[in-house]
């Protein structure tokens, strides 16, 4: 080996430590950025006409786990649509009350029935007359609000669906971009693992939003493709196309009146008829609240609406038939007036009773009307016996009377108002308590497969100081070696 080679053999030794010490002290700086990933400067011996040349960085390598990865991203995808779900849910419950608490629609049935005892033990009493009126009326405004609870977190879903999609939107642009900035790195031979990294994050953010496959081509193109099998990244981004509805009624829906989430034109949003619809993340979830749930809970606000408009207009003894004048207690807010046909039962008018139920004119003091017809029925002659509870015991048997309720409830298919309302409720935070103990079971398992894949990828700063003390040693030993073969020609010079 001659001098001169040695000099070259020792020169590529120290920009081999410089390179990788170089890439030791970025781990150490990022050693706590979320999603960096240790990077590696991966050598290999330069031979040249088969004789040793030194050593070279080959390239940077990032200690990325790829399995842990996809698992950390598919499981992340589930927790987030819980998490939707489960927040939404709770923001609903808590609006409502618990069937035991004083605000809740439970506590406004049992109020009323209470209030029409008090009146039969007192009949005579104006006290106890508006006392019932009272308390029928907080009846109608406790359903009232929850027709409005129900509208809101509709809306609020269909919200966050937007916000989510122009999120998604985003990130695969940013991708796009990365891609073909990874291709012109690779391909002139430079580092690219800092973009990989960038790619890798969006995928993370991604997966929060809704559930995705992906793979990588040989010269570092990454595809992205719904869990369905939906293309949203080939060369290009595909975008996700969603009309956020400011205002829902009760009886909107999806497919229909509510819009689904479409790329190029073909809707894939779930519940939508797509063979291979959108799966996991925070989208699945909102869908399933504004779709489903939320629908599900109108329904049985509706039911016991239509329930209490139909027992009090049969147990009222003054109404003789189904002329314009023969309504109830409950009539339907859509007909502004009591002059108006009275309730259906059997064709209660479009969802959304629960919102529309009022008490009637003819017994609110507000609107001119005689709080004493509790006592006569809404439609008797004023005056009579004051003494006669007939007409209150008739509308306390209702309440205790068994009947039945619609199947698309999704509840008992008999039983009392009182038994249904409770029911409804305790379904509603049943549901809600579920949601909850699933995230938490989801967040274990999260957090688990995270610990893991950060123990991979993640950097570890005793280890990096220890791989730096190594890098000194070379470099002090190489740049001695150039010491010596510098002394060598001076050697040779002065001859």
């Amino acid at each position: 080996m001659t001098i001169g080679l040695a000099l070259q053999t020792a020169l590529t030794g120290l920009q081999a430590n410089q390179k990788s010490t170089a890439v030791l002290s970025r781990n150490i700086a990022n050693a706590t950025t979320p999603g960096y990933t240790r990077k590696e400067a991966t050598l290999v011996s330069l031979t040249v006409a088969g004789e040793g040349r030194g050593v070279a960085v080959r390239d940077i390598r990032r200690s990325a786990d790829l399995a842990l990865a996809r698992e950390t991203r598919t499981q992340a995808s589930a927790h987030a649509a819980l998490t939707a779900r489960a927040e939404l849910l709770a923001t609903y419950t808590q609006s409502v009350g618990q069937p035991e608490e004083q605000r809740s629609l439970s506590s406004a049935v049992a109020g009323l029935e209470r209030s029409l005892v008090a009146l039969e033990e007192l009949p005579e009493s104006p006290t106890s007359q508006r006392a019932v009126v009272d308390a029928a009326t907080t009846l109608a405004t406790r359903l009232n609000g929850t027709d409005k609870s129900i509208a809101q977190i509709r809306q609020q879903a269909d919200k966050d669906i937007g916000a989510a999609v122009d999120e998604v939107n985003l990130a695969l642009k940013q991708l796009e971009s990365l891609n073909r900035q990874v291709a012109i790195r690779t391909g002139s031979g430079q580092d690219s693992s800092e973009l990989e990294d960038q790619r890798d994050r969006l995928l993370d953010q991604m997966a929060e939003r809704i559930g995705i496959h992906y793979f990588t081509r040989d010269a570092g193109e990454l595809v992205v493709m719904t869990s369905g099998g939906v293309t949203l990244l080939d060369g290009r981004a595909r975008e996700l196309s969603f009309s956020h509805t400011a205002i829902i009624g009760s009886g909107a829906s999806y497919p229909g009146g509510l819009s689904g989430i479409t790329v190029e034109g073909v809707d894939i949003a779930p519940g939508g008829g797509f063979p291979n619809p959108l799966k996991g993340g925070k989208i699945e979830g909102l869908f399933a609240i504004r779709d489903q749930v939320m629908p599900q809970f109108q329904r049985q606000a509706d039911e016991v609406a239509s329930t209490l408009a139909t027992m009090f207009q049969q147990a009222d003894a003054s109404i003789p038939g189904t002329g314009l004048n023969d309504t109830g207690l409950f009539t339907d807010e859509g007909n502004r007036h009591y002059r108006t046909p009275p309730f259906d039962p059997a064709s209660p008018g479009p969802a959304g009773l629960a919102g529309r139920i009022r008490v009637n004119d003819l017994v609110r003091v507000d609107a001119g009307g005689d709080p004493s017809r509790i006592r006569t029925g809404l439609h008797g002659t004023a005056g009579g016996n004051v003494g006669d509870t007939t007409q209150v015991r008739a509308f306390i048997d209702a309440f205790r009377r068994q009947g039945s309720f619609d199947p698309a409830a999704g509840l008992m298919p008999n039983g009392t108002l009182q038994s249904f309302t409770d029911a409804a409720i305790g379904q509603q935070h049943s549901l809600r308590a579920l949601a909850e103990t699933d995230v938490k079971a989801r967040s274990v398992q999260l957090e688990t497969v995270r610990a893991a894949r950060e123990g991979k990828e993640g950097v570890n700063i005793d280890e990096e100081l220890q791989q730096l003390m190594v890098l000194e040693r070379g470099y002090a030993a190489n740049a001695q070696i150039m010491q010596a073969a510098a002394r060598m020609l001076d050697k040779l010079l002065e001859i």
